[in-house]
This record gives C-alpha cells, sequence and structure tokens, in this order.
C-alpha cells in the first residue's frame, strides 16, 4: 500500500485543508474594521499571521475589498508608495465602479503616458504608464481619495511592514522613515481617506522599530489584534486535520505526550514535528507513532537546525549591532540558565551596553517577536524547539559570567 503523507506544509504559509481557520479571530477582526480601526497583528513569530491574513484577504464581508501583500522587499519610500499605488490599480480593476473612478482619476491628473485598456465589466488590457515618473506619494493619496468616493472599503493587509520601515531608515535616513510614518499616518486619520484601512504585520516588533525613531505616536492609533497559541482544543483538531487520511496514526495518549512535547502550541510547530514523525514511521515501516518516534523527531529538528537560523540573523538585520549583540547574550544566557532573572538582564547591559533602552529591548523585541516570555520577573524561553536550538547553536561555554 501506498504511503499516504499528512498535509503538512513548513515552507510558505498554511494554506486550505492545511490552515485551520479559529473563527473568532475572523469575526473580531472584521468588527474593528467595519467600526473604523486600523490593525496591527501582535503575535509572536510562528504563530500563523501570514496565514491569517491571508485567509482574511480571501474571505471578507460583502462591500469590502481585501488585499495580502508581502513587502519585506521594499528598500526605499518610493518602493513603498510605488507598491501601494501599483497595487491599488491592480487589485481594484475587476471592481467596475472602481475601475470607472480610475479611468477618471487618470484624465483628471493628465499624466502624460499614462492610458488606460480594457472595459471595465471584461478587463483584457489594463492600466500602462508608459515613461512616466510619478511622485508616487503624493498620487497614492489622490489615488486613495478619488477611490474613496465610492462606498466600498478597501483594507490593505501589508505583511512584514516593520521591516520595510527600517530598511527605509537604513537606505535614506532616519527622517525619510518617520516622513513615511507621517504619510501612512495621514492616511488613518483624514476624513477623505476613511474607506480605506491599513492592517500591518512583521516578523519583527513594530514598537520597537517606530521607538529607535522616537516616534511613536505614529502608531499610537494602531489597534492591536493578539493572536495567542492554539487552545488544547485547536491542537488537537489540526492534528486531526492534518492527519485525515493519512498512513500515520497517533493515539490519544501519544496525542496528549506529542502536544507537551511542543509546549507552546503554535501552529507551525505542530506542522512540523507532525512532518518530522512521518518521515520517521515512514522509514520504519511502521504506522504507529511511539513516545520514542515523537523524542527522536524533536532531537532531528533541533540538530537540522534549518528551521530556525533566521531567529538569529533577524536581530542581526533589523536592530542595530550593539542591541543585536545584546539580544544574543541574553537568549545565550536564558538557554543555559532559565529563569533568567530580570536583575541578570540589567546587569548585562551593563556590560554589553545595548543602544536601546535594556528593557526596550526585553519588551519590544524578545518578548513581542516570540523569543522569551516573563514570568514572576524573570525570562524563559517561549518556545523549547528555540531554547534547545539555541544551546546547540551556542555552548555555555561562550559565557563568561555562568
Amino acid at each position: 500500500m501506498a504511503w499516504i503523507r499528512p498535509k503538512t506544509i513548513t515552507g510558505p504559509p498554511a494554506e486550505g485543508e492545511r490552515y485551520l481557520r479559529r473563527e473568532y479571530i475572523n469575526s473580531g477582526f472584521w468588527h474593528h474594521i467595519k467600526s473604523g480601526a486600523h490593525i496591527v497583528f501582535s503575535a509572536p513569530r510562528r504563530v500563523g499571521k501570514t496565514s491569517i491574513m491571508k485567509d482574511l484577504a480571501k474571505n471578507p464581508p460583502e462591500g469590502i475589498l481585501a488585499f495580502y501583500d508581502i513587502i519585506e522587499s521594499d528598500k526605499t519610500q518610493k518602493d513603498l508608495f510605488k507598491r501601494l499605488f501599483n497595487l491599488l490599480l491592480e487589485r481594484t480593476k475587476t471592481h467596475e465602479r472602481l475601475f470607472e473612478r480610475i479611468r477618471q482619476y487618470l484624465k483628471e491628473i493628465k499624466i502624460g503616458g499614462a492610458s488606460v485598456t480594457g472595459e471595465a465589466d471584461s478587463i483584457t488590457g489594463g492600466i500602462n504608464f508608459d515613461k512616466v515618473e510619478l511622485d508616487y506619494k503624493n498620487e497614492l493619496l489622490r489615488l486613495i481619495e478619488h477611490l474613496g468616493k465610492e462606498k466600498v472599503r478597501i483594507v490593505f493587509l501589508l505583511d512584514e511592514f516593520p521591516e520595510v520601515i527600517r530598511s527605509i531608515e537604513l537606505s535614506e535616513g532616519q527622517q525619510t522613515a518617520i516622513d513615511t510614518l507621517h504619510t501612512l499616518r495621514e492616511i488613518r486619520q483624514h476624513e477623505k481617506f476613511k474607506n480605506f484601512t491599513f492592517v500591518f504585520a512583521g516578523s519583527i516588533g513594530i514598537h520597537h522599530v517606530v521607538a529607535s525613531l522616537e516616534r511613536p505616536a505614529l502608531i499610537n492609533d494602531l489597534h492591536p489584534i493578539h493572536v495567542e497559541q492554539l487552545t488544547n482544543d485547536e491542537a488537537h483538531e489540526l492534528l486531526a486535520q492534518l492527519l485525515d487520511g493519512a498512513t500515520m496514526q497517533i493515539g490519544d495518549d501519544k496525542k496528549a505526550y506529542f502536544l507537551r512535547k511542543i509546549d507552546h502550541r503554535l501552529p507551525y510547530y505542530i506542522q512540523l514535528m507532525v512532518e518530522k514523525c512521518d518521515e520517521i514511521l515512514n522509514k520504519a515501516g511502521r504506522d504507529v507513532l511511539t513516545n520514542h518516534d515523537i523524542d527522536a523527531a524533536f532531537e532531528m529538528i533541533i540538530k537540522e537546525g534549518r528551521n530556525f537560523d533566521d531567529w538569529e540573523s533577524r536581530l542581526k538585520r533589523y536592530v542595530q549591532r550593539e542591541d543585536a549583540k545584546y539580544c544574543i547574550g541574553i537568549l545565550t544566557r536564558c538557554a543555559h540558565s532559565e529563569p533568567y532573572s530580570i536583575q541578570e538582564a540589567y546587569n548585562y547591559s551593563k556590560k554589553d551596553v545595548p543602544a536601546a533602552p535594556y528593557k526596550q529591548l526585553l519588551d519590544n523585541v524578545l518578548i513581542k517577536d516570540g523569543y522569551l516570555v516573563e514570568e514572576n520577573r524573570s525570562y524563559r524561553f517561549l518556545s523549547p524547539f528555540l531554547k534547545e536550538w539555541w544551546k546547540h547553536r551556542h555552548p555555555k561555554f561562550e559565557i563568561e559570567d555562568l
């Protein structure tokens, strides 16, 4: 009999039958959108923010157009505003009334070389700019205002937004990054843009990025939506969904052990463990999982390491060098000496002095991005996977004061 694999995915975001929708997240999200809120997803890495955002974009309520896009490659302010401008043109052209508004907009602004082809009810062409260089920031504002004359709410779900602001700061300077945040806040605050909504998420904390620019007021209007780990019942539901029709079988007692091993029930780690357990059973020619198999899968994932390298490299890419060094030092100490007290974290900040306040790095980076949790004024790793990988990557002898 052919071996039937589970419905796991550990590379691209989970969608369809590989994704477990939590209806209370969707209903709460659309409630806030309809109330006029702009959203920032606040959740640790690997909790499935991208899958959630893509699901929301595919299933908006009537009267709402929702578009998801990952914008991490944008390095300048022009890159970002050009992307948003072009996305608006591209994603709204199948909406008859909005497409007509685009036609009117292009006629009114009289951009030389710009043309619109295709019929509003049957788009066979598109919108073309021939040798035209636009002021994308100002034209984006004008286009949003023009489209806002229709009673259609447009929601942009922008993934990896903090990374873009950090890239703009690095490539064009602090003032350009601040100006970008000012422009986006203007869109969120001004009455003439009221039918346009932003939703932001990213793999590094937006609050840390904005705090480093010393402009926290530029995002204090965003409504946070917190995404927590799966409940125990949801984790069992996801397991059943992934294993439906698969050759591998997990008894109820083994499911309990499986989830205890994972500890923090993030969908990604459940998918990762199911995939590795399936590999072990397939190789052994067995279809029933044991506790020994679960332990072996955990150790194999840690040793392979490919799923965790990005946790360290992102710190080096998106926070200042001194801050990254401090964060990596804290994580290494915490991995080898849990729980690690706030007093110890303060003392260490006097040895490896970060550029940002040490508590800001703990709260806005290491906790909000899902590295650590704080309990009783001490810190520990959120995920046993990340903790064991970090111990493997950074041996105890690296630490002089332990």
